[in-house]
C-alpha cells in the first residue's frame, strides 16, 4: 500500500473495523445483542479488494487477520486463512462483483461471512470443543444487512479523497 495515496485511509479503516470487532456491548444491555455483531473486517477487507485488488493481496489480508486473531485470542492464523479466502474469492471475481447492484453484493457478501463463521465453528470446535449453534448464522445476517451501509461511506470517502 503506497500511504502517499489514500493508504492512510485503507489502513484507517481496517484499524477501525478491528476495534469495532473487539468492541462488547455494556453489561447492561441483554447479552444476545452481542451475537448481532457484523463481521466488519470482512466487510472492510471485502470492499477495498473489489474496489482496489491492487492495493489489498492475499498477504495483507493474512497479516491484518493475524493482528485480528491477536486481538480476539483466536487460533493463531485462524482469521488470516479466513481473511484470505474472502480476499482471494474477491479478487478473482473483482470484476463481476462491482457489477452487481449492492443488493446483489449483500448475498454474496452473506455467503461469504457465512462460509467464514462456519469455519470458524469448526476450528474452534476442534481447538476448544465448543459446540455448534445456530449463532453462526448471526453475523452473516447482520453484516448482509450493514453492506449497504459499509460500502456507501467507504465509497465516498474513496471517491472524495481520490484513492486508485
Amino acid at each position: 500500500m503506497n500511504p502517499a495515496n489514500g493508504g492512510w485511509l485503507i489502513l484507517l479503516s481496517l484499524g477501525l473495523a478491528m476495534v469495532l470487532a473487539v468492541l462488547h456491548t455494556p453489561e447492561s444491555w441483554p447479552q444476545w445483542l452481542g451475537w448481532l455483531r457484523p463481521a466488519w473486517l470482512a466487510l472492510v477487507v471485502f470492499f477495498w479488494v473489489m474496489e482496489l485488488p491492487h492495493r489489498l493481496g492475499l498477504i495483507s489480508a493474512w497479516v491484518i487477520g493475524l493482528g485480528a486473531d491477536v486481538l480476539q485470542a483466536d487460533p493463531l492464523g485462524l482469521n488470516g486463512i479466513l481473511l484470505a479466502g474472502i480476499t482471494y474469492i474477491a479478487w478473482r471475481f473483482y470484476e463481476r462483483l462491482r457489477m452487481y447492484s449492492v443488493i446483489q453484493q449483500c448475498g454474496v457478501v452473506f455467503l461469504l461471512v457465512l462460509g467464514s463463521e462456519l469455519m470458524r465453528a469448526l476450528v474452534q470446535d476442534v481447538a476448544w470443543g465448543r459446540g455448534w449453534s445456530w449463532g453462526v448464522l448471526a453475523p452473516a445476517l447482520m453484516s448482509m444487512l450493514i453492506w449497504p451501509l459499509v460500502y456507501l461511506v467507504l465509497q465516498r470517502y474513496r471517491l472524495q479523497f481520490r484513492i486508485e
